[in-house]
């Protein structure tokens, strides 16, 4: 396994990230919350998960100011995209890679849902969408409209769950409801079900690779 640090950039944007290298031929990038960082619980995990099965990773690191939230939906896809795009854009330029997963977290799933599954250059990729931002109505019909295959994740808890997100279960996009799971899938106060949730979690992205 080897891993570079590397950044990237144009006239107007310079972003850094990290690709940890198994030498498969299998990528996920990983694109982080708002504060919620790769060093977290979940996605901690998840990057362990994906390089057991031979799966290379970059985790792309970007930070936004917090009045980036009261955006619009689209208009925080377009500033996250000119980021994720120029290191998509140099990870994939300099190695042959067979699959794509891409695994967002929070304010991460945002990119991917208004923009990378709404073309067509990733139709193939597993998506992975971490505690969606399901209660902007923005992203959950664009949800609605997508044929993508992958796996979407929130707690009962989260401020931006939903009752309505078991309409989003279909033939290609598995829907995980954690009981009691907060925004980071944590059951407060409760250590052993926070722990048996991230199982959870972790068994249903396992499935899909």
């Amino acid at each position: 396994m080897h891993v570079d640090q590397k950044s990237v950039s144009n006239q107007t944007n310079k972003i850094t990230y990290t690709h940890i290298k198994t030498g498969g031929p299998r990528i996920c990038f990983m694109f982080s919350g708002l504060g919620y960082t790769y060093e977290k619980p979940l996605l901690y995990y998840v990057t362990m998960l994906m390089l057991k099965h031979g799966i290379d990773v970059v985790h792309i690191h970007y930070t936004y100011p917090k009045e980036l939230m009261t955006k619009s939906t689209d208009e925080i896809a377009d500033v996250m995209m000119k980021d994720i795009d120029l290191v998509l854009q140099d990870a994939l330029s300099h190695n042959d890679y067979k699959n794509i997963i891409f695994a967002g977290k929070s304010l991460g799933t945002i990119p991917l849902i208004q923009r990378v599954m709404k073309g067509e250059v990733y139709k193939d990729a597993v998506m992975l969408l971490l505690t969606p931002l399901l209660t902007r109505s923005e992203l959950f019909k664009s949800l609605l409209e997508s044929t993508y295959k992958g796996l979407l994740v929130i707690g009962t808890r989260d401020h931006y769950y939903t009752k309505e997100v078991y309409q989003l279960k279909t033939n290609t996009m598995n829907v995980q409801v954690i009981k009691n799971a907060d925004h980071s899938l944590d059951v407060l106060y409760n250590p052993t079900e926070s722990l048996k949730a991230l199982e959870t979690v972790l068994n249903g992205i396992e499935q899909l690779l």
